[in-house]
């Protein structure tokens, strides 16, 4: 009677403590994600009032006014557009605004007259300012520091692309009026503080530094908060300045609701315990009348069946369930003796490993189980009562005493894999089912046990087939996308960042077609473990075939941060790689970086992301990295445009030549032109050559697109000298695609007899870069078959290439085009001239015709001429034009040579 009252007062009790436990939870978590809402808009405040601001200070950067005056060094101009900028702030306010120049600190400003730029915000810091993103900047010289928000944009050449000046805006957090308004009306608070690391630095209200509890400074960048009395403390971390501190807001506000939980339930406290006491005796005293005297004759009976008597059973009493349970004891008893007979047969012969164990010692093995263990059938008694473990791998311990624990509570699995210890030392794979059972009178445990050894070894080798490259031991493209898979899953749990990188080695085929197979797979073992080594085990490092390697960059902290691995994975990949039998060799890689989930959140589009940057890093050079953006989807999208609508321009012959005339200054004679190809497409508007050309070059279309020009301008040429026009010679640009032909040869030929054109009238123009790069070419053999043809060979851009000087001595080049490059701004480059009269001399000793590209001035030309190349073609002379107006300018020039000098 006394227990049953005891527990039903104490059932009651628990019940009203798990109410009062609960609704102090609901306060707390209520308490939580008000911190958590309050830290989410303290943050979005913040970020708002910055944009808000760099809308301003780009507003002021992206005026051309501001550009002019940049490059007229117009310092009034300046302070005339930034001030302008500076009135029209509404309610962000800029405190600093000012012009660098890169000579010139505080060119022009529109600072807040209180702030001391120089000491807030110096020139050394702004420079290092890295562009367009906020940076937060502490002098630590005065106490407490003052915090400084700046942004710094570049304004651009628009000609040139070199910076001209940086403009500096931002406001300071320590002194802002408007900052802290915004937080305290959004947040509903009075008082708060901005605080650099644990110091307050700024604020509003009445909180100071002793105020503050210290359990919210114990972590930098995560929203805490404590609950003082019914104040309610909260820090919102907004971002960390350029040393790395964190700066955040702290708000206070007035909370009661735990307060007025605990009155509550204290109140009703003595109450609800003395009710429930009354109420709990009385039905106690019930239940003991009615069944004491039954229970106590089941309880004489289960006693004699435990002992195994065979004693009659009792009495029928006032309950028949105490009636019904007495039959069934000996029933039950009957059959379990019965039972435990069977089973111990069983288990004897079973082809299963049998082990029973209780209190953490072997209480019985089969047979079978001793012969897994190395053991003689029969030693059994070498094995019972030693501890449970003695029959498991070391390594394995640890994990099956937690399974003890948790089959106490009945939590463990009952089926698991498991690591066994042979008599000899070896481990086995074993597979085991346990359960619960009863031995000789006392609670145990009853394991089936399997030896799965053979199963693991083809599962291991099956895994390592199908999930890692067999020449590296990177894991493969199955792998890499199930990790990368893994990684957005913890991106979107832990708010985090990751970054994809895809890497191609740079020519590789190139060291295929040199060296062999065998040398190039030893260059991708090598890169494998280089990239491995560069990056440490914590990252994710896959071959995803060919040459092509990726990398998952996990746990970063910004951009730079991706940007210092890649640098570092492109240092470790260009040491010279030493391969037997072979002299040291350098490779280089090009790396395409997409950043998730910034860029996107799906596999397929993060590697297609990484892979186009990839292919942009190559087409700058290779040897550099590229992070992928929205323009280059773009720029992809417009290149599909193009090819479609090339291939119909192309099928039509709906494209034109223009012609650009190159004369002999000196004489003012005109000595030939060169045809270049234009394209307007009637959707697309006109398409620049290095556009359409690039395109026709990647899509195939460049070998008939290249035909069509030759034979056009042979055409034209010959028409020009039918209608008395004595045109010299005319210049076609050549592809590598089209060397790259069999039959190219053949087809040029053919285009010489059908269009009655004088071979020697007709030059064929390469560049180095696309000749000498190309090793599936010979230059030497292309060019001698077209000399074979009476063609005459022009060497382009010459001077921007890689290729030898040797090659100029043993290659039959009739003529030098020196790059524009090389004359744009040569009235002012001694450098420039001094490189031209060099290859001017070089072609004259070689006995090689030589033509400046790019002269656009008088000037310009004069001083070619002076440097001694006569044969000058540029703005300066005539632009490139029509066919039509090509003929015009021939009837306009065809007197004396005064009227190619006056044209200039």
């Amino acid at each position: 009677m006394s227990l049953f009252a005891v527990g039903l007062i104490g059932t009651a009790v628990a019940l009203f403590w798990v109410t009062y436990l609960g609704s102090l939870s609901i306060a707390e978590h209520e308490m939580a994600r008000t911190a958590r809402s309050k830290a989410t808009l303290a943050r979005l405040v913040f970020v708002q009032h910055l944009d808000q601001l760099e809308r301003q200070i780009r507003s002021a950067a992206t005026d051309p006014a501001l550009r002019q005056a940049l490059q007229d060094n117009q310092a009034n101009d300046a302070q005339a557009v930034i001030d302008g900028a500076a009135q029209s702030m509404t309610s962000a306010v800029l405190d600093i605004l000012l012009v660098d120049r890169p000579d010139t600190p505080e060119w022009a400003t529109s600072s807040l007259g209180l702030i001391d730029t120089g000491e807030q915000l110096p020139p050394l810091v702004r420079a290092a300012l890295p562009p367009d993103v906020w940076v937060l900047y502490t002098d630590h010289s005065v106490e407490p520091g003052i915090t400084t928000a700046a942004l710094s944009v570049l304004v651009l050449d628009p000609d040139t692309g070199q910076a001209l000046g940086r403009v500096v805006g931002g406001t300071s957090v320590t002194d802002s009026f408007s900052l802290p308004g915004a937080l305290a009306k959004t947040l509903r608070v009075d008082n708060l503080a901005f605080v650099h690391d644990d110091q307050i630095i700024a604020g509003l209200g009445d909180l100071d530094r002793g105020q503050l509890p210290e359990k919210i400074f114990e972590t930098e960048d995560e929203v805490t908060y404590q609950l003082v009395n019914d104040q309610l403390f909260v820090k919102s971390p907004l971002s960390t300045d350029m040393d790395g501190h964190m700066i955040s807001v702290v708000s206070r506000q007035t909370v009661d609701t735990q307060q007025n939980v605990r009155a509550t339930y204290q109140k009703f406290f003595t109450p609800f315990l003395l009710y429930t006491s009354i109420l709990a005796l009385g039905a106690a005293l019930i239940v003991s009348r009615i069944t004491n005297t039954g229970l106590g004759r089941l309880l004489s009976y289960a006693k004699n069946l435990h002992k195994d008597r065979v004693v009659d059973a009792p009495e029928k009493g006032f309950i028949s369930e105490f009636n019904q349970l007495a039959s069934m004891f000996q029933s039950a008893f009957e059959a379990v003796r019965d039972r435990d007979r069977q089973f111990r047969d069983m288990i004897d012969s079973s082809l299963h490993g049998v082990l029973v164990h209780a209190n953490h010692r072997i209480i019985y093995v089969n047979d079978a189980l001793l012969e897994m263990l190395g053991y003689e059938p029969g030693q059994s008694d070498k094995l019972l009562d030693l501890p449970t473990l003695t029959v498991y791998a070391p390594e394995e311990h640890t994990r099956l005493r937690s399974y003890y624990k948790l089959r106490e509570v009945g939590r463990a699995p009952q089926s698991y894999e498991v690591k066994g210890l042979r008599k000899d030392g070896q481990t086995i794979w074993l597979e085991q089912q346990v359960q619960v059972t009863e031995w000789r009178g006392e609670l145990a445990y009853y394991a089936t046990i399997t030896d799965i050894s053979d199963r693991k070894l083809h599962e291991e080798l099956a895994n390592k087939n199908a999930n890692y490259d067999l020449l590296t031991g990177l894991p493969n493209r199955r792998l890499l996308i199930d990790r990368l898979n893994q990684t957005i899953q913890r991106n979107r749990q832990l708010d985090d960042i990751s970054a994809l990188m895809v890497l191609d080695v740079d020519r590789f085929k190139t060291v295929n077609e040199t060296y062999g197979p065998k040398a190039g797979d030893a260059v991708i073992a090598k890169v494998a473990k280089r990239l491995t080594a560069a990056l440490g085990p914590d990252q994710t490092v896959a071959r995803m075939g060919g040459d092509e390697f990726a990398i998952i960059l996990s746990n970063l902290n910004d951009s730079w941060h991706i940007e210092t691995v890649a640098k570092d994975v492109l240092q470790a990949v260009a040491e010279p790689i030493a391969i037997e039998g072979l002299s040291p060799m350098v490779v280089s890689i090009s790396i395409g970086i997409t950043i998730s989930p910034v860029d996107g959140e799906d596999d397929e589009t993060l590697l297609l992301q990484a892979d186009t940057s990839m292919y942009e890093a190559k087409a700058d050079g290779g040897n550099t990295y590229k992070f992928f953006s929205a323009r280059m989807n773009e720029q992809a999208a417009r290149a599909g445009q193009i090819e479609i609508s090339l291939r119909q321009a192309v099928e039509n012959e709906a494209l034109h030549l223009h012609y650009q005339p190159i004369v002999d200054y000196r004489s003012g004679s005109l000595v030939m032109c060169e045809a270049l190809c234009r394209w307007t497409d009637p959707v697309l508007g006109p398409v620049p050559p290095n556009e359409f050309i690039k395109v026709a070059e990647e899509s195939g279309l460049i070998s008939r697109l290249g035909e069509w020009v030759i034979r056009e301008a042979c055409t034209y040429f010959a028409s020009c000298n039918q209608n008395g026009h004595q045109l010299g010679g005319i210049s076609v640009n050549l592809s590598t695609r089209q060397c790259r032909d069999t039959d190219f040869i053949d087809r040029l030929a053919r285009i010489l007899r059908e269009t009655g054109m004088n071979p020697a009238c007709l030059h064929l123009e390469i560049t180095e870069s696309m000749m000498f790069d190309d090793r599936r070419i010979d230059p030497v053999e292309v060019m001698e078959s077209i000399r074979e043809l009476g063609v005459n060979i022009s060497l382009d851009d010459f001077g921007t290439g890689y290729s030898s000087l040797s090659y100029l001595k043993r290659l039959p080049i009739d003529m030098l085009k020196i790059d524009r490059s090389f004359i744009k701004g040569i009235e002012h480059d001694t450098a420039g001239q001094a490189l031209v009269r060099a290859i001017v001399s070089m072609a004259e000793g070689l006995k090689i015709g030589i033509v400046c590209e790019g002269a656009e001035t008088p000037e310009q030309c004069e001083l070619i001429t002076a440097l001694g190349c006569n044969l000058i073609q540029g703005y300066g002379i005539a632009r490139p034009m029509s066919a039509a107006d090509f003929l015009r300018y021939l009837e306009e020039h065809r007197g004396p040579a005064k009227k190619i000098m006056g044209a200039v």
